[in-house]
């Protein structure tokens, strides 16, 4: 083979590995199998605070078990994994669905692999950063020698800088414009990270820059080239031309509306950006009242989410990690502390404290605890365990082991919610008693002592974020069951052993019975009907009870609603008295406590009578609809204590009199007129209300009497006449002598000579002038009276005449008739009998 030969040769197998390159490179992400969470923020971490486990397949497994479908996630990701461990692109595919980060993200120690790809992350919001000598960091890869990081979707960090340490074998991000990607303070520092020179080909993407090679890793720009004043922009597919996006927009868009942004700058409502999500509550005009918004959303994050999870609650249309001065939580909301005294926060212990008997002081009235509680001394007495009563949440984990003197353990009875991201402790159990068994996590470990027969948690909502332990309590038989308050079925439940509590059937017959109102007969923290484990009938309040009359209220009560689908006694509300049926809402009240409001579907309770109507004694009755501002009462008018605090339009009768209220226009048979520019009369009442009227707009003013309608004063501006109308002129009626109506109002002139007419001819005149219509042989009303009797006589006459006719004409045929008759028989008789037929006249 020549020279050229040789050439021709290598630069084929030069194209052909280049092309299996860009190839391998541009292979897409597996999606993972989890379902996408789109309308729910994921809670993180805070900064530095990594993942947990001690192995990469730890961390991993925990990064799949809390963020994979994530879409948004509140809080940092912090990643770090350990070297030696081969892994693929799909390791992280967990984080396959993200989009937005508001905190900062942190990938340290990354293992020797091809490639991590995160390829719908839009934003790094940076509200939670590193700090540096440089200034906040809010991207943060150390450690990661060999491979690429694409973050081909991402378009805005919107706080912090971006910092690459150790990555000389990840050199990629050397080919993206970071000034496109940076919102205000941001900036790229990559002086500890030995790269020097991009180490991928951009040239197939359109902008020029790639996180590597392969068009799947293109950056998309879109602040550069944007006009000025355009935080970010699109380039238009009709024209090219650069056009900006909203300013409700981050990270760039796809069109000018703010339901076309790639991210919210302030808040996302089911994909279009706003400034405040939906109000709880909306006015309709329709109940004169606000009302519930069925479009009712929270505030979570940049999301706007139909309700707060995971730790966080409702408090004025947000979701919020603790509840503000004075409020309180109920579980799901921040509420006002009763009586202004809210229960304390408390510090508990980090992951290797244990509280012993001195320190159980602190917990004194506590009724939250900000971390986990580990017990594990002998010592204790019966009061020191009772401070702990007063506990209804711990934010971390609960451990409670080897308390050898206790028979019973009801210090906790009041604790509703156990764990918190993060804080599970990890023990490995072995048995198989253990589902799943080996290293686990857990929120909640008893192991407490050999004589215990009792434990009291029968206020307890849920385990969360971590599994439970239960071993070493052979005579426990007040217990109840603790997997039916897990979080999720995912988590871990472990007996340790086959003494994990006592024998079910053994206790019964010891006389450890439940109530008879509970679910089960073994399974309920105590014998009364207030520590169930599940109620049989219906719950009220945490007592089980058979049916919801069973309970016995205080006099004046709103009443109880017994709910057969949940099974739950629920209090009507407040508004009520007595009782409600069909629900608990103020609609449904029997009675009202203090206001009733007929509203179209039957009537609605109410607090006091809302804007719009008055109370007539305990109705609320709507007011007369041309008020503006409520009212006191049912004049149509103003009037301070029974009818209009104040009106826009006011109209007043000829003597400056209020006749009515109008909101928007003057009524028909008024004119408007500046209250400024017009000081109508006023008497009488209307006197006294003078200040109060003259803030009025618009007075209304009376027509002309000759006027229907009107634009001013005086008989020339009226629109439509009220009686009859001359020309163009309205007038209060028309000339009996020398005009007539036709069925309308216009007054149409007589014919000359009549005096009063029917209509336009000189035969409809009702009498004519003197001598002027004579000669026209014009009739006078005796004359035409003459004319219909002589009428009728004549035709009487005429009709007789006709009759005398046929009577005459009749007897002249019979005397013909006869003749003839005569003359035929003469004929027929000449020499034989005659015998006449009268039919035919004809011989036989």
């Amino acid at each position: 083979m020549g020279e050229r030969g040789l050439l021709l040769a290598a630069r084929w197998f030069l194209a052909v590995s280049m092309t299996f390159a860009l190839l391998r490179g541009c292979r897409a992400l597996t999606p993972p199998g989890c379902p996408v969470i789109k309308d729910t923020p994921c809670l993180g971490d805070n900064t530095n605070v990594f993942i947990k486990g001690s192995t990469t397949a730890e961390v991993l497994a925990q990064l799949n078990s809390r963020f994979c479908g994530c879409t948004y996630i509140t809080g940092s990701l912090s990643i770090q994994l350990s070297t030696g461990t081969a892994l693929t692109e799909d390791s992280f595919n967990s984080l396959y669905y993200l989009k937005e980060l508001s905190g900062s993200l942190q990938l340290n120690t990354i293992p020797s692999m091809s490639t991590i790809t995160l390829p719908h992350l839009r934003i790094i919001r940076g509200q939670d950063t590193f700090s540096s000598s440089g200034g906040p960091v809010s991207l943060l890869v150390n450690g990661f020698t060999n491979g690429f990081l694409n973050l081909p979707s991402l378009t805005e960090i919107s706080n912090g800088r971006a910092v690459f340490v150790s990555t000389s074998g990840t050199c990629g991000f050397l080919n993206v414009l970071w000034t496109d990607i940076f919102l205000s303070n941001g900036d790229l520092d990559y002086s500890m990270s030995g790269c020097t020179s991009p180490s991928s080909d951009c040239s197939s993407c359109p902008s020029g820059h790639c996180w590597s090679s392969g068009s799947l890793y293109c950056q998309n720009l879109t602040k550069t080239g944007c006009l000025q004043g355009c935080g970010r922009c699109f380039k238009s597919p009709e024209d090219g031309s650069y056009q900006c996006c909203s300013s409700l927009c981050a990270a760039g868009c796809y069109g000018s509306s703010s339901s076309q942004c790639y991210a919210c700058s302030i808040l996302n409502n089911n994909g279009s950006c706003v400034i405040e999500c939906p109000p709880a509550q909306v006015y309709d005009p329709a109940l004169y009242m606000l009302v519930n918004n069925p479009n009712y959303r929270l505030a979570s994050g940049g999301l706007c989410v139909q309700q707060c999870t995971g730790n966080l609650l409702e408090y004025a249309g947000t979701c919020v990690t603790s509840c503000p001065v004075g409020y309180t939580s109920n579980g799901a909301k921040c509420v006002a502390c009763s009586g202004g005294v809210c229960p304390r926060v408390c510090t508990g212990t980090d992951a290797n404290g244990v509280v012993m008997g001195g320190n159980f002081t602190q917990f004194t009235s506590c009724t939250i605890l900000n971390g986990s509680l580990a017990i594990s001394d002998s010592s204790l007495t019966n009061n020191d365990l009772e401070v702990l009563s007063t506990i209804q949440e711990i934010q971390g984990f609960l451990r409670i082991e080897s308390l050898s003197t206790l028979t019973s353990f009801p210090y906790l009875r009041n604790l509703k919610k156990i764990g918190y991201p993060g804080t599970a402790v990890n023990l490995s159990i072995t048995g198989s008693r253990c589902q799943p068994g080996g290293p686990q996590w857990y929120s909640l470990v008893l192991r407490i002592t050999s004589q215990l027969q009792s434990i009291d948690f029968s206020s307890l909502e849920v385990i969360q974020y971590g599994g439970y332990l239960l071993g070493g309590n052979p005579q426990l038989c007040y217990v109840g069951n603790f997997t039916r308050h897990l979080a999720n079925t995912n988590l871990p439940v472990c007996l340790s052993a086959s003494n994990s509590r006592g024998d079910p059937a053994a206790c019964i017959a010891a006389g450890f019975v439940c109530h008879s109102q509970c679910a089960s007969n073994s399974s309920c923290w105590g014998p009364n009907d207030t520590q169930c484990d599940g109620c049989r009938n219906f719950v009220y309040k945490g007592r089980c009870v058979a049916q919801c009359t069973d309970v016995v209220l205080s006099p004046g009560n709103s009443g109880i609603f017994q709910n057969n689908g949940s099974a739950v006694c629920e209090d009507c509300d407040s508004l009520c008295l007595g009782g409600c049926v069909n629900g608990t809402g103020p609609d449904h009240c029997i009675r009202c406590r203090n206001y009733t409001l007929v509203i179209q579907s039957g009537q609605l309770c109410v607090a006091s009578c809302p804007l719009g109507t008055y109370a007539n004694g305990t109705i609320c009755t709507p007011c007369y609809h041309g008020c503006t501002a409520g009212c006191a009462g049912p004049l149509p008018y103003v009037n301070l204590t029974n009818g209009c605090p104040r009106c826009s339009y006011v109209q007043l009768d000829q003597q400056g009199q209020q006749v009515s209220c109008h909101i928007s226009t003057c009524p028909q048979g008024t004119y408007p007129s500046t209250a400024s520019s017009t000081k109508p009369p006023f008497s009488g009442t209307a006197q006294s209300l003078l200040s109060i009227v003259q803030d009025v707009s618009t007075w209304c003013l009376p027509c002309d009497d000759v006027c229907a309608s009107c634009t001013g004063p005086g008989n020339t501006s009226c629109t439509t006449c009220r009686y009859a109308q001359r020309l163009a002129q309205c007038v209060s009626g028309c000339n009996n002598d020398t005009e007539y109506q036709n069925g309308d109002l216009y007054c149409h002139p007589c014919a000359a000579g009549c005096v009063g007419c029917t209509g336009p001819s000189i035969s409809q005149c009702l009498k004519c002038a003197s001598g002027s219509c004579a000669s026209a042989n014009l009739l006078q009303s005796s004359d035409i009276i003459g004319i219909v009797f002589g009428s009728i006589a004549a035709i009487f006459l005429a009709t007789g005449a006709v009759l005398m006719l046929f009577i005459v004409y009749r007897r002249y045929e019979h005397k013909v008739f006869k003749i003839r008759a005569q003359s035929t028989a003469m004929y027929c008789n000449k020499g034989r009998e005659v015998m006449i037929n009268t039919n035919t006249l004809g011989c036989p």
